[in-house]
């Protein structure tokens, strides 16, 4: 009885032992997340300028006019894009500091570090943002596996329209069979355009140059154009050689 009892004893120390260390452990997370306030993650879109601003409070208050920030910024690749720059005192609790277009002009997450200061009050932080060619935030393996099946969904969709349209005897039935699996098709197209466009980024352009997706739709409703007038026509010469009683 008395080993149990001291066994008891020696499991309930180490409890609050344990719970003292979570305690603890809690108290040190809280301060270093206080400790860095400047944290954040945004996404632009590439070749773009970009206003990047960075705030920063003293007290929970505006700093002074007399306060100021610097900001390190990289490349996705690692090389600095800007280092230890100074940032425009906005005199709202942001400082500012304006990026070119041309300076944006890779895809990707770009990391920063910045440094502000009101009088001996001083503050250190550090995030990131992306750039992505929509300027949306890129697509995460949920979605894009989501997106995917969507896209075999819709196109399995059309390849049945399409051949149903080949089995059916009815005119009217041909037509609306036909013209719906090709407008699929053509929303199968904007979807994979826009995808790629997202994830791989070396087809911005294309997406960014509306004509071509224009084009492309252009091109797929002159061929459901053609076809609908190859039957209309087929029909008009069936119409015919029945009334001619050539059939």
């Amino acid at each position: 009885m008395k080993e149990r009892d001291i066994k008891n004893q020696e499991r309930e120390r180490g409890g609050e032992r344990n719970e003292m260390e979570n305690k603890r452990l809690f108290i040190c997370t809280l301060l270093i997340l206080l400790a860095l306030p400047l944290i954040s993650s945004q996404t632009y879109q590439v070749k773009q300028e970009l206003n990047f601003k960075v705030p920063f409070e003293v007290d929970g208050s505006i700093p002074s006019a007399s306060a100021w920030c610097n900001v390190t910024i990289d490349y996705p690749n690692g090389y600095y894009l800007k280092q230890n720059v100074s940032m425009t005192n906005l005199n709202n609790g942001d400082f500012n500091y304006t990026l070119t277009a041309e300076e944006l002009n890779e895809i990707g997450e770009y990391d920063w570090r910045a440094f502000c200061c009101d009088g001996s009050n001083c503050a250190a932080g550090y995030g990131s943002f992306e750039l992505t060619p929509s300027g949306s935030d890129a697509i995460n393996s949920g979605e894009g596996l989501t997106l995917v099946l969507s896209i075999i969904s819709i196109l399995i969709i059309a390849v049945l329209f399409f051949i149903f349209s080949f089995k059916v005897s009815s005119f009217p039935s041909k037509l609306i069979f036909m013209g719906t699996a090709l407008i699929l098709f053509i929303v199968v197209i904007a979807f994979i355009m826009v995808t790629f466009g997202q994830i791989l980024g070396g087809y911005d352009a294309l997406i960014n140059t509306y004509s071509s997706f224009f084009w492309v739709a252009g091109f797929m409703l002159f061929v459901v154009f053609l076809f609908l007038m190859l039957c209309l026509w087929k029909r008009v010469i069936e119409l015919f050689k029945i009334k001619k009683g050539l059939v």
